[in-house]
């Protein structure tokens, strides 16, 4: 029910037109606004490069934490790819892991939200919040029963906090969303 839900909202509020959709335009420019990742870094690029690598077919789980596992991964990517298969990961393996990917699916075209706290009621706020959190995980998110921000959907976002690299308050505001957002661009999970 939350899946068609979201999808019925998105698509007549946030979804991009029809042509750019059908677009041909690739997010290499995306792509080279992505910082460098090297291993060891914690964060939202590094949780979605790992989602990303994923979904190519690295045994890779989303936790936020460049370790070995990800290491391994980078660097069969890089080889396969004609890149030196250093690891870092710079403008070369960016524009191969995301860039060729077309650009409404690294797109975040949802509108900014304000700051989230738990125990508010924020329909709107809720819904995109879970959306973003779906996308990212590819399962069902609990709570948010009635637009409100409870306890078993804090949960969620302070685990996700914690592999973004943030503080783990459970507050929605401006670093979370920005997190949120950039995960599900690099992984590339955007789209019509």
């Amino acid at each position: 029910m939350l899946a068609l839900t979201t999808i019925g909202i998105a698509s007549s509020t946030t979804a991009p037109k029809a042509s750019a959709c059908s677009s041909q335009e690739n997010s290499s420019a995306y792509a080279a606004t992505l910082s460098q990742v090297n291993p060891g870094d914690r964060g939202a690029e590094v949780k979605g490069m790992q989602l990303r690598l994923r979904e190519l077919g690295y045994g890779l789980n989303g936790t936020g934490l460049y370790a070995d596992n990800t290491l391994a991964a980078v660097k069969d990517f890089q080889r396969k790819h004609g890149i030196n298969d250093s690891g870092i990961v710079g403008s070369k393996t960016w524009q191969q892991l995301v860039g060729v990917l077309p650009k409404f699916r690294t797109e975040n075209l949802w509108p900014t939200m304000p700051q989230l706290n738990p125990g508010e009621r924020n329909p709107d706020a809720v819904l995109q919040l879970q959306d973003h959190l779906m996308r990212i995980t590819d399962a069902e998110v609990p709570g948010g029963a009635n637009g409100v921000y409870d306890a078993p959907l804090a949960t969620v976002v302070k685990e996700f906090q914690r592999q973004a690299g943030i503080n783990d308050s459970g507050i929605v505001g401006v670093r979370t969303w920005r997190a949120l957002g950039t995960v599900v661009s690099v992984r590339g999970n955007w789209g019509c």
